[in-house]
């Protein structure tokens, strides 16, 4: 018995995995989150609304580097 997991078309990883670049590009949380929705965005068929919460996902990346930045 094989077992296989059930995922989104758009989580397909044949050509590798988003996690494994992360890892080797040493991206942070916001910087993995905005290429990982900037990638699958035409996949997932909701392309308009993801671009827009990719941006909401910049703009609150900015607001806490300024934060981080100032405090220092």
């Amino acid at each position: 018995m094989k077992n296989e997991i059930n995922t989104p078309s758009h989580y397909d990883n044949s050509k590798g995995s988003l996690y494994q670049f992360a890892d080797q590009q040493g991206l942070n949380a916001w910087e993995f989150d905005v290429l990982k929705r900037t990638v699958r965005c035409r996949k997932k068929g909701n392309f308009e609304e993801d671009i827009k919460k990719t941006i909401a996902v910049l703009e609150l990346y900015l607001k806490e580097y300024e934060q981080a930045t100032k405090n220092n």
